[in-house]
């Protein structure tokens, strides 16, 4: 359809120019019409007037209480149509605007929530397929322990993936009630060192390096939430580094706030994207191009959670590249 190949701007600025077009031609109409109003009655005044028994001339008649009456009036008119004219206009205006946003915003959304089942169908038909074919493989053949080993690793790991998986939509889902933490003390070493493991079994080639100092490691917080803070962004570096390259995660006291930060000498993040990456469903790239596995949840989950607890999260550039996460409780 024709409709389908105008760009939302094109359209935009099509009906934004017709409608201007035709506020303008009804000015104008108006205009005249209240030129032609003022005419007439100046003429029936002439009449009134210039008759054989008054013999007022046109000095005297543009002088008389009721001429200037004529003229005030057709002042206030003109004025009247002018404001009209501006208000009307302005009104559109905003009106485009306010409907043009609305329409980006459901083009993005649209658009985010087909990534999403694209990403989604991808990390749930993986791990599906390999615990499918570990089972079968484990059912129909008689393996040595190595070979059993092995396949239960694989198992494991395609099992903590969808574990994974199921726990960040339930928590995105909390997340959209109004989900409010709930404040108990919480070791950030513990979780942390959890998190590790959990990533060793998906990742075997993780490296990351944990600078938590005892005093500073437990802290007053929801656990559930701070588990999935430090595992989404260690995850989320792990995921767009070259294989092997260190991953730091340190936690610090800074002016009375725990600060944790998580860096990686990854792919990086564009300065256009910065902002972008904790939206719902946001990745960066296209679905079906992508290289690295993810629903675009995590980042989301990370920044909700955090202002949950009136905390903050930024992102800026590792030197010589990578990305810093800093986190701010």
């Amino acid at each position: 359809m024709l409709i389908n190949k105008i760009s939302l701007r094109g359209l935009t600025t099509v009906v934004l120019v017709y409608m201007v077009f035709a506020f303008g031609w009804w000015a104008v109409q108006l205009w005249r019409e209240n030129d032609r109003v003022f005419k007439l009655s100046e003429e029936l005044l002439e009449r009134k007037y210039g008759g054989p028994n008054r013999g007022i001339n046109l000095t005297e008649l543009r002088a008389t209480a009721e001429y200037k009456e004529l003229i005030d009036r057709q002042e206030k008119h003109q004025r009247m149509i002018f404001a009209e004219g501006v208000f009307f206009t302005l009104c559109l205006g905003f009106g485009l605007y306010v409907i043009n946003r609305a329409a980006k915003r459901e083009v993005v959304l649209a658009r985010q929530r087909r990534n999403f089942l694209l990403s989604i169908t991808h990390e749930l038909k993986s791990p599906i397929a390999s615990l499918r074919l570990t089972m079968e493989t484990l059912s129909r053949r008689t393996l040595n322990r190595d070979q059993m080993e092995t396949l239960c690793n694989n198992g494991l790991r395609d099992a903590t993936r969808l574990q994974n998986l199921v726990e960040d939509l339930l928590l995105a889902a909390r997340l959209e009630d109004n989900w409010s933490p709930h404040p108990e003390p919480v070791d950030l070493l513990q979780i942390a060192q959890d998190c590790v493991i959990n990533l060793k079994t998906r990742f075997p080639k993780t490296n990351i390096n944990i600078d938590i100092p005892d005093a500073f490691s437990t802290i007053l917080a929801d656990k559930s939430g701070m588990t999935a803070v430090v595992q989404n962004l260690l995850e989320n570096a792990v995921k767009y580094s070259p294989s092997g390259t260190p991953v730091q995660l340190s936690v610090r006291q800074i002016q009375g706030k725990t600060q944790l930060v998580v860096s990686d000498e990854g792919v990086g993040i564009p300065n256009s994207e910065k902002l972008a990456i904790f939206d719902k469903f946001y990745r960066i790239g296209n679905e079906e191009t992508r290289q690295t596995t993810g629903t675009g949840l995590g980042l989301y989950i990370v920044k909700q959670v955090v202002e949950a607890h009136h905390g903050k999260i930024t992102v800026t550039d590792n030197r010589p590249a990578g990305s810093i996460f800093t986190v701010e409780i």
